[in-house]
């Protein structure tokens, strides 16, 4: 096995319990462990499971397999997934290709759209953000407007008059102040406002290097310690940390194929603690900086049919109790994990303790994998520095 590829195999272990297969039906039952860092090492990160519509919840016949883009809103299935945010035992996802955001309700175990009416009908929906009454907020690009959905998915209001934006992606709220953030891609800026749609301010200009600027910024996330917003500022191969009022404060990344370097960033979140993930679609891994910038841990890499691989990451969410949403885009899929944050010990003793003491029967080994797109490689050298830094995670 090549050096530089141990360290990811070592922070995956995957273990398939079961498999059920049902009679003429495609859909096959698993329960996979999946732990980040493996056994024995400190658990940080499990899976939890893996989101594709309706066949989610319930048996998926066999022609089911061959559905296209025209027939996955009436399937229930996800085709091009981007935007992604978790309210409760809710997962709302914006397909860009169908034109809807589905809604998956794992307690009733249904998924439900938004956005497929005439009132509030949408093109292409990006981002997807919350506020504290639950009101749904989504960036359509093509019709270059934030509209704003009640929990029963009827629109409140829609924001974007003639030329106010350019491409609306990534959506923030910072429910303290009642503010809502817009990354808009092509004006190459933040623009902030109120939850009822007024504009407050913006920030942000296009550049290649000072601090501040940006160019073709996509996602955004708010630190829900302090407040700050952190930018994914994908074509500058960078991220960016700014106050709650847009001044800056700090940036790291740059281009490279090495661990702590992007080649396309685009989804990002912040847990409870502070630390910072980031899914780069070039990579198909993603990375856990803390505020600082240094990388504390990865994983991820080319799809190979088990959890914790991908095919050209997108949207990435962490909710409230630190639950990590990672768009898994070509596949058309939403696959959640949960940090083992201080507080999810607290509240989870007794599931903790089985982390501590699972012993994995069978550790599947990733193979080596072709260069993805760009001649990037789509596994990172190890370091020692960097092992060091992961450590403190």
């Amino acid at each position: 096995m090549n050096h530089s590829f141990k360290l990811t195999v070592k922070a995956v272990t995957i273990i398939l319990l079961s498999f059920l297969f049902v009679a003429c039906s495609t859909k096959k039952v698993e329960k996979v462990t999946l732990i980040i860092p493996q056994p024995p090492e400190e658990p940080k990160l499990f899976y939890i499971d893996t989101y594709e519509g309706s066949n989610t919840f319930q048996e998926t016949k066999a022609l089911d397999i061959f559905i296209g883009k025209e027939n996955a809103m009436s399937a229930g299935r996800l085709f091009k997934p981007y935007g992604v945010n978790g309210i409760d035992d809710k997962m709302y996802v914006a397909d860009s290709a169908v034109g809807v955001v589905f809604v998956f309700d794992t307690t009733n175990k249904k998924v439900s759209m938004i956005g497929d009416s005439s009132e509030g009908k949408l093109m292409s929906p990006i981002g997807i953000a919350h506020d504290s009454n639950n009101n749904v907020y989504v960036s359509d690009s093509k019709l270059k407007k934030v509209y704003g959905y009640n929990p029963d998915g009827d629109l409140i209001f829609a924001i974007g008059k003639k030329n106010e934006f350019r491409r609306p992606t990534g959506l923030a709220i910072n429910p303290k102040l009642n503010r809502l953030y817009v990354t808009d891609t092509k004006a190459h800026n933040i623009k902030v406002y109120s939850l009822d749609g007024k504009a407050l301010f913006k920030f942000g200009k296009r550049g290649t290097s000072a601090a501040g600027d940006f160019n073709f910024p996509t996602n955004i996330a708010i630190d829900p310690r302090n407040g700050n917003v952190v930018v994914s500022d994908t074509q500058n191969f960078r991220v960016q940390i700014f106050d709650k009022d847009g001044k800056f404060i700090s940036k790291f990344g740059q281009i490279g194929d090495r661990a702590g370097m992007f080649a396309r960033p685009k989804g990002i979140g912040v847990d409870t603690e502070g630390h910072i993930y980031i899914a780069d679609a070039a990579f198909n891994h993603i990375q856990v900086f803390d505020d600082k910038g240094r990388l504390l841990i990865y994983f991820g890499g080319h799809w190979q049919k088990t959890p914790g691989t991908f095919i050209q990451l997108s949207g990435l969410h962490v909710d409230k109790n630190d639950r990590i949403y990672i768009v898994d885009g070509l596949r058309g899929a939403v696959q959640v994990f949960q940090y083992v944050s201080k507080e999810w010990k607290r509240k989870n003793p007794a599931e903790y303790k089985k982390l501590k003491e699972y012993k994995p029967k069978k550790i599947k080994k990733v193979k080596k994998i072709e260069r993805v797109p760009l001649d990037i490689p789509s596994q990172f050298p190890r370091e020692e520095k960097l092992e060091k830094d992961m450590l403190k995670f």
